[in-house]
């Protein structure tokens, strides 16, 4: 008979920032870390103490004692403090899939740093796993994952351990829709089941009797884990002398003063495989009763996601190409300077912070953090463009403008651009007579061209007369006054990712009037577009036949939750557009396309009754609250722009909201034409398949789900700028997605009032519809065509420079082809500055992927184990990274 282990793991789960902002927590955090460190130097039987796994605590340690420094090093390199892998502890649903790969490279880098890693990764408190976790982490070298969320354990007494989201034990195998599969250690008593261990024998053997039986009935093996801490929590002091009473009361069980990586070898030793369960996918507790799997995060402070997906997406899709496009150019790549870029948005992708379930003060730094790394970000991008184009050989006439791009695949964009023309100095003219001089130039307007003279049309606004300067490399600043135009122009083949140079020509012909036609309809050769008197609208497509209708109508439903999770109004008070009549009109007309502006004056309830703010001072639960909305009225102004475009095969959809009202969800809805059971969306390296219809434990009323990129269900596609939460009908024919969700309380477990959750300001929601066979998604190019659809784009004005013009004026770095299923994810370089291009494939059938060059397939840490190739055979669901040679 073998002894049973308790592996007790000293620990404290360190939210950055939550229910106390980050100043008050660093405070607390050294005071910790200097206990710990006494207590590992002096203390004799204290051994180790895990650092949850993210490396930004010990940053905001040192920060503080900037001189421990050599201190920690010695604790990592002693084995007695347990550091890594992440940076942070993410949301996995709310972080794209590079800035998740970018927390694990950066926490490894930086673990490495201070000589040891815990290989184990590590998911304590994630709102939910995306099913692509065993791939990275099997990737990564990690072949156990630790996580806290996802998996209803049912114990060696329940026999319902037949379900893809249940396990008869706390250790179970997780799968991964590729086929890699990890050992999943669940934290089915919580990261706290050991803690405040008592030291008085008679407590102890409470204490003991309870946590043993409760670990005792999940384990499969005799290796039980212990957690020796919570939230913030303080280490505990008199940690062994309390494991000496546990030795002296319980003779037959050895208590180790543990670590994870001794736990996990422990219990890989002990494992009987064939009695554990696989588990599959995505875990967002499925099979629950629906009330705390935290899903509505995803809608609390919307402002907070579309802040996030914006700067992941200039990171992804212009920093780091551009970047490398520039090295090409002899520019040195800035791994330091992106680095500390994407250590600062992810800062902000703390599963506490982005998820917006702090107070006010939290998410109002996080708004500052999100404008100084846009900041960083635009610097990175407009200076390794500015390199660019200083290079680029390009014609004598016109005025050159570079448009950069890294979508994946060749797209059709609509671009703006500020130009300016007949600049003046400051060194020219004395300042107070610039204006005046400019304004006696004649009108103009431009003709622009590409490189090879095919003329693009363009809309010209003049903008006037401006001021500006530049900042040259080697001189004080310059300044000078220009005239200033916006540029409207589509180019319909982008390079994938790479750059075309264009030209503007000034002409003196004046732009005839475009008359505008009907505000309820717009037509192109892809779409036809018919506006209801209501607002709603109907989309035909010309290619497929598909037709749907009654699109785009409001609700507002009341909302007594919190910034976890969505709660209903107790009267069920519902209002929406249907029966509106909302003033349309023609916003725009021209050569480009045309855009109709919708404006609804919604009248809504102004916030939930006086007697829900009995309810939140008594802490009453979620679920169990039934306060009416208020009997007061308010007008809730939104105005829908519909933009339709020459060359688009899709409908833009712009809504802004003057949001005035507290305590409400504001929806808009898509009849999707087709009945169904399952619907597709966009997740982290995959393209997920779920059911419309709950489990049977489910209970919750809703069933909002997370997204990232797009949802499709039916006839009906919709891809979203930062708007990560939607809800498909049981039946698949109606689809919703959340613009706006207004609360007033953090939640969980205290009276923590967060009055600017209510998002009293205006919110700009941008999505666009696609008509579709939704159930084909996965094995067509939508995935692919959506992702460079949502990329954005760089267009410079080149200045003048006489630098030796060595580059071409167009070029396209993507030197591959791949079928249909094969989204592209990132150009970037590694360390030692070799090329890095990374695919994730959706089709459910292996496809090829043809390269010009030779690569050598990597790892997601960029480490290549065999040869170069320039044909790669990629699975089903395969994330590939290649590493240029």
């Amino acid at each position: 008979m073998t002894r049973k282990k308790a592996h007790i793991i000293s620990h404290s789960h360190w939210d950055r920032e939550w229910f106390l902002p980050l100043e008050s927590l660093r405070f607390k955090l050294v005071t910790l870390m200097d206990e710990v460190e006494g207590l590992l130097d002096m203390e004799a039987g204290f051994n180790h103490f895990h650092m949850d796994g993210q490396m930004i605590m010990l940053e905001d340690y040192l920060a503080v004692k900037p001189a421990k420094r050599e201190k920690m090093k010695q604790l990592v390199a002693d084995g007695k403090l347990r550091i890594g892998p992440w940076y942070m502890l993410q949301d996995a649903f709310l972080t794209s899939g590079e800035a998740n790969i970018r927390n694990l490279q950066y926490g490894l880098e930086m673990a490495k740093e201070f000589g040891h890693v815990e290989k184990i990764g590590y998911f304590p408190d994630t709102f939910g796993l995306y099913g692509q976790v065993p791939q990275l982490m099997s990737q990564a070298g990690f072949d156990t994952v630790v996580f806290g969320r996802g998996v209803n354990p049912t114990g060696f007494n329940n026999q319902v351990f037949d379900s893809a989201f249940a396990s008869k034990y706390s250790e179970m195998f997780w799968e991964s829709p590729d086929g890699s599969k990890v050992l999943g250690i669940l934290l089915a008593n919580w990261y706290s089941n050991g803690n405040e261990i008592p030291v008085e024998r008679e407590a102890a053997k409470v204490f003991w009797d309870k946590k043993l039986a409760d670990v005792e009935r999940f384990a499969s093996t005799d290796e039980w884990l212990f957690m020796n801490g919570c939230d913030h929590q303080p280490v505990q002091t008199d940690l062994a002398e309390a494991l000496e009473v546990a030795k002296e009361l319980y003779p037959d069980v050895d208590f180790i003063h543990s670590h994870f990586e001794r736990y996990q070898d422990a219990v890989k030793q002990s494992l009987e495989p064939e009695k554990l369960q696989t588990v599959y996918g995505e875990l967002t507790s499925q099979q629950s009763d629906g009330w705390s799997t935290l899903a509505n995060t995803a809608s609390s402070r919307i402002y907070l996601k579309q802040a996030n997906e914006k700067i992941e997406r200039l990171l992804e899709r212009l920093a780091e190409p551009i970047s490398v496009m520039a090295s090409d150019a002899g520019v040195p790549y800035p791994h330091e300077y992106l680095a500390f870029a994407w250590k600062l948005l992810m800062e902000n992708q703390i599963h506490d912070s982005i998820t917006a379930c702090s107070l006010d003060e939290v998410h109002r730094e996080m708004e500052v953090r999100f404008e100084k790394v846009e900041q960083v970000t635009m610097s990175l991008i407009s200076n390794a463009a500015r390199k660019l184009t200083e290079q680029i050989t390009i014609a004598e006439t016109g005025i050159p403008i570079t448009i950069f791009h890294a979508g994946g695949v060749e797209i059709a964009k609509t671009i703006e651009i500020e130009l300016e023309t007949d600049e003046i100095h400051f060194s020219e003219m004395h300042f107070e007579l610039i204006p005046d001089e400019l304004a006696k130039l004649p009108a103009q307007t431009f003709r622009l061209e590409t490189s090879e003279g095919v003329e693009i049309p363009v809309v010209v606004e003049p903008l006037g007369i401006h001021f500006n300067y530049d900042l040259p490399e080697r001189k004080f600043r310059d300044s000078y006054f220009a005239r200033k135009y916006k540029l409207t122009f589509t180019v319909e083949n982008l390079p994938a990712v790479g750059y075309e140079t264009l030209y503007a020509h000034a002409i003196s012909e004046v732009e005839p009037e475009v008359e505008w036609g009907s505000a309820l309809t717009m037509e192109n050769c892809f779409l036809k577009v018919e506006v209801a008197a209501n607002g709603t609208y109907t989309l035909f497509d010309k290619m497929s036949g598909i037709e749907a209708r009654g699109l785009g109508a409001y609700e507002d439903v009341g909302d007594i939750g919190n910034e976890y999770m969505f709660k209903e109004a107790g009267d069920k008070l519902r209002v929406d557009t249907l029966q509106s009549k909302p003033e349309i009109s023609v916003l725009r007309e021209d050569k480009l396309g045309k855009t109709i502006i919708i404006r609804h004056e919604i009248e809504i309830p102004e916030s939930a009754s006086a007697a829900f703010a009995e309810e939140k001072k008594r802490l009453v639960w979620h679920p169990e609250r039934k306060s009416p909305r208020s009997e007061k009225r308010i007008i809730l102004k939104v105005a829908t722009e519909l933009t339709l475009n020459k060359h688009d095969k899709q409908l833009a959809v712009r809504v802004k909201i003057v949001n005035n009202a507290d305590d409400h969800r504001f929806r808009v809805s898509f009849p999707t034409g087709v009945t169904c059971e399952t619907h597709q969306a966009g997740s982290v390296f995959e393209v997920t398949t779920r059911p419309n219809k709950q489990a049977k434990e489910w209970t919750n009323p809703t069933s909002d789900n997370r997204k990232q990129a797009f949802v499709t269900s039916g006839n009906v596609l919709i891809a979203t700028h930062g708007l990560p939460e939607y809800e498909v009908s049981e039946d698949g024919d109606k689809l919703e997605l959340t613009l706006l969700r207004a609360v007033s309380e953090i939640g969980d477990w205290g009276d923590f009032p967060a009055y600017e959750a209510e998002c009293h300001r205006e919110i700009t929601a941008e999505f666009y519809v696609f008509l579709t066979d939704g159930s084909k998604a996965i094995n067509s190019e939508l995935p692919a065509e959506v992702n460079a659809l949502l990329a954005p784009v760089y267009a410079m004005q080149h200045k003048p420079s006489n630098k030796t013009k060595i580059l071409p004026e167009n070029q396209n770095f993507a030197k591959w082809k791949a079928a249909n299923g094969l989204v592209f994810s990132t150009f970037k370089l590694a360390k030692d500055n070799k090329r890095i291009v990374r695919f994730y494939l959706t089709a459910t059938e292996p496809t090829i992927l043809q390269t010009i060059h030779a690569w050598g397939k990597s790892t997601i840490l960029e480490e290549v184990s065999a040869g170069q190739e320039k044909t790669f055979t990629v699975r089903p669901n395969e994330i590939i990274t290649l590493k240029g040679v």
